[in-house]
């Protein structure tokens, strides 16, 4: 789902993609995505063969909106036409991969026509299907029937397939960071607006105001890292009083490393990836869970994995940060995901 953009599907996006560039660099790799020109901004120059287009999106939204055809008529038949050569390429692929996601499930249906394109365009070519990091919760009735690789980050996901419990493909890393916590504390925030209960907006703002009026952290240590441009900065906007003049980190800088997260921070957020890739890096953190059945399912695996980190409502009273523990070393997460891309792909173009 890269290129909306959103930090977590960039992040994963952009995983892959270096594994690739590293193991895979005389492949020619396509992205697939809705934005092809948000895509190529956000990733060009990470393989030398990269090429970026939208023609499964393209498929979904004819179907949906368009043509009305079904996928699998327009995948097999073409006469779109105005995206026939796109469906081509597709159709030639050798491999058709799935990245991870939490976007296969009840919340937003339409995102299983996605599958179905893959499997159209598979059982023209051959090309074997496969996905990977994949959050299933709250179900749907997309199972993945037909994959010849599926692995899962949670542990209901892994329950409904039957398989064992993977983790998500933003821990495909070549190296561990190595926590340095000689900084002083830092304490970075997030607040979402998008994709929530009912109320849940109006209760984790009241909650992170208590909580960093509690902490005692003085303001020009603390920032807000936006993860969606605009539907984060709504948050942003509502406590910007308790964040450093300069502490607004928007998508852009986030992504081009002008932040980084580091483990003498502490961070308060509502976004997965920023649990993910905040604990990678040693930081401490509260994941505020803004959709019951969905993020805290999310949330929940990084815990159960390691992160340290409490999984809050917003309904408590305000904790005491300098009691949250540190995470555990996520090497075993690393592990099992360069493991798999290894088994996916080869290694150093084996």
């Amino acid at each position: 789902m890269a290129s909306y953009p959103n930090f977590g599907d960039e992040l994963i996006a952009r995983r892959w993609l270096e594994h690739l560039a590293r193991h895979r660099p005389e492949d020619e790799v396509w992205l697939d995505c809705r934005h092809p020109g948000t895509a190529n901004a956000l990733f060009g120059g990470i393989h030398p063969h990269l090429r970026v287009t939208d023609a499964v999106f393209r498929t979904v939204e004819d179907s949906l909106r368009g043509s009305r055809r079904s996928v699998e008529d327009i995948v097999t038949g073409l006469g779109t036409p105005l995206f026939d050569a796109p469906l081509l390429a597709l159709r030639e692929a050798q491999s058709l991969h799935l990245l991870g996601g939490g976007f296969l499930n009840a919340v937003w249906p339409e995102n299983d026509l996605l599958v179905d394109v893959l499997r159209a365009a598979s059982r023209i070519s051959g090309a074997p299907l496969i996905a990977t990091g994949q959050g299933l919760a709250p179900f749907g009735p997309e199972t993945l029937q037909g994959f010849d690789h599926v692995s899962v980050r949670d542990a209901p996901s892994a329950q409904r397939l039957g398989i064992a419990q993977g983790v998500d493909d933003a821990y495909l890393v070549d190296a561990l960071p190595v926590p340095d916590r000689s900084a002083p504390t830092e304490l970075v925030l997030c607040v979402q607006s998008d994709a929530i209960d009912d109320g849940a907006f109006e209760r984790l703002l009241g909650h992170v105001r208590r909580t960093v009026e509690h902490s005692g952290i003085p303001r020009e240590r603390i920032r807000y890292v936006e993860a969606l441009p605009g539907g984060d900065y709504a948050g942003y906007d509502r406590l910007r009083d308790l964040v450093a003049d300069d502490g607004f980190i928007p998508f852009t800088r986030f992504w081009r490393g002008e932040f980084a997260p580091a483990a003498h921070q502490i961070w308060l957020s509502t976004r997965f990836h920023h649990h993910l890739i905040a604990s990678l890096h040693g930081a401490r953190g509260i994941a505020l869970s803004a959709k019951a059945g969905y993020y805290d399912i999310k949330h929940g695996s990084l815990a159960d994995g390691g992160s340290g980190w409490s999984i809050q409502d917003g309904s408590g009273g305000a904790p005491d940060l300098r009691a949250l523990p540190e995470p555990r070393s996520a090497a075993a997460g690393v592990r099992m995901k360069v493991d798999e891309a290894r088994l996916l792909y080869g290694d150093d173009g084996a």
